[in-house]
C-alpha cells in the first residue's frame, strides 16, 4: 500500500477545506464511514457538511462542554449538522486519561494529533464508537494563543480504544502485532 502525506506550510484555519477533502478522499478509499471532527465552535461544520455531501459518511462533531473559557457551539451549526443526519458529541479533554508525557509528545508532532488521539479514546469512552474500528479524526491548531488558529489543519486514520487500551502497552511482541492505534497520517502542517 501506498499512499501520501499533505504538509501545510502553516497550520491553522487556512487549511480546513484542503483538510476536508484529503480526509473524504481517504475515507473513501479505505472505506472508512465516520469521520470525528474536532469543533469547538461549530465553524467547520459547513465546510464539512459541503465536502461530504452525498458520501455516506457518518460526521461526528466533537466540542467540548467544560473548558474553561471556550466559547459554547453554535446552535445554528448544530441545527444544521443534525438536519443532515450527523451528530455533535462532547469529548471534554479532562475527561479521560492522557499521560502528560504523551500529551507533549503528540504536541510535538503537531497540535491536531494531540486531539486527533483524544478524540479516538473519547468516542468509545462515550459509547458512540466501538473499540477497534478504523475511523479519521480531524483536529487543527487550536485558537487560543494563536491567531491563525481555530478551523482544521490535521486528519489520520486512527484505531479507536478506551483510554486503558490506548495508553496500556503491551509485552512487546504483541505490541509489534497490533500495538500501532495511528494509521496513516493524511494530512498535518509541518
Amino acid at each position: 500500500m501506498k499512499s501520501e502525506i499533505t504538509y501545510f506550510d502553516a497550520g491553522g484555519r487556512i487549511n480546513t477545506e484542503d483538510t476536508l477533502h484529503l480526509a473524504k478522499e481517504r475515507a473513501l478509499e479505505r472505506g472508512i464511514r465516520k469521520i470525528v471532527i474536532a469543533s469547538i465552535r461549530g465553524k467547520t461544520v459547513p465546510a464539512a457538511l459541503e465536502i461530504f455531501k452525498g458520501s455516506e459518511r457518518k460526521l461526528y462533531f466533537a466540542s467540548c462542554d467544560a473548558c474553561n473559557g471556550c466559547p459554547r457551539f453554535d446552535p445554528e451549526m448544530k441545527r444544521q449538522l443534525e438536519a443532515a443526519g450527523h451528530e455533535l458529541i462532547f469529548a471534554n479533554e479532562n475527561a479521560y486519561p492522557y499521560p502528560p508525557e504523551a500529551e507533549l509528545a503528540y504536541r510535538r508532532i503537531c497540535e491536531g494529533m494531540k486531539v486527533a488521539v483524544h478524540l479516538s479514546i473519547a468516542v468509545v469512552e462515550e459509547g458512540i464508537i466501538p473499540s477497534g474500528e478504523e475511523i479519521v479524526a480531524i483536529a487543527g491548531t487550536g485558537w487560543k494563543g494563536y491567531d491563525k488558529g481555530g478551523g482544521a489543519d490535521t486528519a489520520v486514520i486512527i484505531k479507536t480504544s478506551t483510554a486503558e487500551e490506548f495508553w496500556n502497552y503491551q509485552p512487546l511482541a504483541e505490541h509489534k502485532k497490533s500495538g500501532r492505534k495511528i494509521r496513516e497520517i493524511i494530512c498535518m502542517p509541518r
